[in-house]
Parts: C-alpha cells; structure tokens; sequence
C-alpha cells in the first residue's frame, strides 16, 4: 500500500501530522514557561489566536468565495449562508449571552473534532479495510477528541476556557471520570489490537501499516490529552489546541490551491498567492483580515486593556460600545458570522464521499 500523502510526505509530515507532536514537545520542553496559570500575555495571544486561530477561519475564503469554479456551481448557497447564520446568532443572543456563547463553545467542540475525523478520513482513502476497522478508526478519533472534554466537564473549571468561564456546562463527577478513562482506555486497546491484525495478516511485500492515518491518531491523542487533562494552563491549552487545529488547517487550503491554481498561467492574484515563495504574502492575507476582526472586537466588546497598544486605531476611530450596550445584541452575533460560517461551511466542502464542491480530484489524485 502505498503511503497516501495530500501533498507529499515532507510538507504533510511538518504542517499537517507533525503539528501536534511538535508543539506539546515544545510545551513539555519549556514546561517552566507553559504551565503557570497567568502565562498567557499579549504577545503570545496575538501569535496563537489572532494570528493562527482567527487566520486560519478566513483562509476558507480561498477555497470557496475566492474560487470561480466554487462560486459558480454554489454561489447562491454561499451568498445566503452569512446571512441566515447572522440571524440564527441574533436569535440566540437574544435568549441571552451566555447561551449564545455556550452554543458557540460546544459547536466549536464539534468542528474541532470533526476536523481529525476529517483527516483520518483523508488519510484512508487508498486502503481497503472492513467495516467494522472503519468503525474501529472512527471511534478511536472521536475518543481522542472527546474523551479529554469528556473529564473536563467532569472535574470542573480549570485555569483556561474554550471562549469565556462558564461557557461549559461542568458535572463534577470523580466517579465518573474513572468510568470514561476505563472506555477511553478500552476503545484505545482496540484500536492498537486493529491495527496488530492488520500487520499479522499483510500479505509479503504488501505493506498494511498507513503512516499517516496512524500519525493523525497518535498526534490526536497525544495534544488533546496533554493539552486537557494533563496541563492546567490557558497558555498550553491554546497553544496547544489553537496550532494543532489551525496549522493543518491552513496547510489544506494552501495545498489545494497549489495544485488548483499553482501551476496555472491564467491572470488573477491566486496563481501567485498558491507559490511557494509568496507562501508569506497568503499569510499576511489571512492575518490582515483577522487583525481587522479582533479590532473590532477589541474596540466594540472586549475592551481588552492589555490589548488597547495593539486596537489604538479601532478604539479612537469606532469605540464607544460599552459592556451593558444594547448594541451588544447586533455586534456580538456579526462578529461571530465569519466564524460559524466556517464551520458550516467545513461540513460540506472536505466531503469525501459526496464531494459535490471539487476538491477530492483536485488534491487527492495523486
């Protein structure tokens, strides 16, 4: 079997599979500068979340508002999309703040984990496997992404949050924490008793050991873990989640619109965009669009004093929004619009099986 590289094993083994296994290296290497509760500052979250998180949710624009063939057989669905998530954000802040971001919270939940499905999905597309080792893979992922959340909502707040504290519904629970590290376990053995089969009976010059599928899984495991359960630090957890989840991310689109539009001669600012010397100019594309975001947001909602040196401009300019705003109940859901948009979006643009926006044969041919 060969191995089923997206791009090659170089750039999938550095941006893609070695991503996890890199950074949570890097926080147990400088575990002194990771750990403590109060590590996070301006630098650091202008780097993680600004610059990769909020980045990699416009980098979508490439693959869908940005490509002419995307646009052309799906644009009405495209063009109406923000608009019914606006009003679907409205409608749920309207119920009240913090049920409208413990929504967001939880959906985000999903599409993080969707993601490293989506991937191992990817990633098994040359093998030829049964339905109950299908099954297998899917449940393994999904407890690698879910069983870390899982004991967190079972022991309680910790030092870090996925957008606010109290965003999370916690069911404290000692008791239970064993149980899902008992099935956790259970599911993990299973998986590793899967793939010892697969070795045992691979027939002699037949390969049957996926790399990357087993990279994807083990690189799951490992930061979602470490970034979890193991670690209490907010400084951890978002490096560890935010660059995981956005590199990979970020690197997908890159690679397909390098084969799409990489090699073309055609005009327009994709070809030159998708080259690897101008690698740093799509970068600072994405980061432009997420610095206006976080402006906003800084200026209109947060009021972030550690951040006001990076907003001045947004402050000075369009400021004035307070805390107990009325306006609040429009701002909040328009800012959030680009976000859920991406993550509705990401349901129906990786598909495999029914791939109906053409990126299966544009990336994954060879």
């Amino acid at each position: 079997m060969r191995q089923p590289w997206i791009y090659s094993a170089v750039v999938d083994g550095v941006f893609i599979l070695g991503t996890p296994f890199l950074i949570t290296g890097a926080v147990f290497l400088f575990k002194d500068y990771f750990s403590p509760a109060d590590s996070m500052t301006v630098v650091s979250w202008a780097i993680l979340v600004m610059a990769v998180d909020v980045s990699h949710v416009y980098s979508t624009i490439y693959r869908t508002y940005v490509d002419r063939d995307t646009m052309a057989r799906h644009g009405l669905f495209l063009l109406l999309l923000p608009f019914a998530v606006l009003v679907t954000c409205i409608a749920l802040y309207a119920m009240g703040s913090m049920v409208f971001w413990r929504v967001m919270a939880y959906v985000a939940v999903f599409h993080f984990a969707r993601q490293q499905y989506g991937f191992l999905r990817v990633y098994t597309r040359h093998e030829a496997q049964g339905t109950w080792q299908r099954r297998i893979d899917a449940l393994a992922i999904y407890a690698a992404t879910l069983y870390p959340v899982i004991d967190w909502h079972l022991a309680g707040q910790k030092n870090f949050n996925w957008f606010m504290k109290g965003d999370f519904a916690y069911f404290v629970r000692p008791d239970y924490r064993i149980a899902a590290f008992a099935i956790y376990a259970a599911i993990l053995g299973l998986y590793i008793v899967k793939e010892a089969s697969l070795l045992l009976n691979q027939k002699p010059g037949i390969p049957r050991f996926n790399f990357p599928r087993n990279a994807i899984m083990a690189g799951t495991l490992l930061s979602w873990y470490v970034g979890i359960v193991y670690f209490n630090s907010d400084l951890a957890f978002t490096a560890i989640n935010v660059l995981s989840h956005g590199i990979p991310y970020i690197a997908l689109v890159w690679i397909y619109g390098r084969k799409k539009h990489g090699g073309t001669s055609t005009g327009g600012i994709l070809p030159v965009l998708f080259r690897p010397r101008y690698v740093a100019l799509f970068l600072l594309t994405l980061l432009f669009f997420a610095y206006i975001e976080e402006g906003l947001w800084d200026a209109w909602v947060w009021h972030e004093k550690n951040h006001r040196a990076l907003f001045d401009a947004f402050h000075a300019l369009i400021g004035g929004a307070g805390p107990d705003s009325p306006y609040l109940r429009l701002l909040v859901p328009l800012l959030s619009v680009p976000q859920i948009t991406h993550y509705v979006i990401d349901g129906f643009i990786w598909k495999m099986r029914r791939d109906n926006y053409g990126w299966r044969e544009t990336t994954l041919s060879s």
